[in-house]
Formats: C-alpha cells, sequence, structure tokens
C-alpha cells in the first residue's frame, strides 16, 4: 500500500497474513534494489537511520559515501554524535 506521493516520496507499506523473517529478507533487498533500478533514493527527509546503512549503496556512489565518510570524520572526530546512525 503507498501512503504517500504528494511530496515526490512514495512511503511504502506491505501488509502480509503473518509476519515471519523470511518474508522480511525477502521482500527488504527487492524493494530496495527496484528502487535503485528506478533511480530513486533508499531513503529521503527522514535520513538512512540505524537500520539502512547497509543498503546506502543502492542510492549513492562509493564516492559519494566516501565523501560522506570524510565529512562525518573531520565535524566528528570523535563519533559521538548518532553512532552507527548514517554511514556504513
Amino acid at each position: 500500500m503507498v501512503t504517500c506521493l504528494s511530496d515526490g516520496n512514495i512511503h511504502l507499506n506491505v501488509t502480509v497474513k503473518e509476519f515471519t523473517q523470511e518474508v522480511y529478507h525477502k521482500i527488504e533487498p527487492f524493494i530496495f534494489e527496484r528502487t535503485s533500478k528506478l533511480k530513486g533514493s533508499v531513503s529521503a527527509e527522514h535520513g538512512i537511520g540505524f537500520k539502512k546503512p547497509k543498503y546506502v549503496h543502492y542510492s549513492k556512489s562509493q564516492e559519494a559515501i566516501g565523501l560522506m565518510k570524510q565529512l562525518k570524520s573531520m565535524m566528528d572526530p570523535k563519533g559521538i554524535l548518532n553512532p552507527y546512525k548514517v554511514l556504513p
């Protein structure tokens, strides 16, 4: 079910009869791979968070990720601001 298109983002909710890890592990990679093929982003205004850093490569190049890591290191040399929540 798509819940919002007005802001240029698609917020997707997938419902199943019963949640299982098997379903989760099949659906999540498919969604990120499909999004990447359509030149979309795996995240928008809410950022990557701590559940999606391993998927950021679907919408950002290795060069962009490297630059983000450099900027993070410069601005947060001790790694205390939102650890593990943005960059893989």
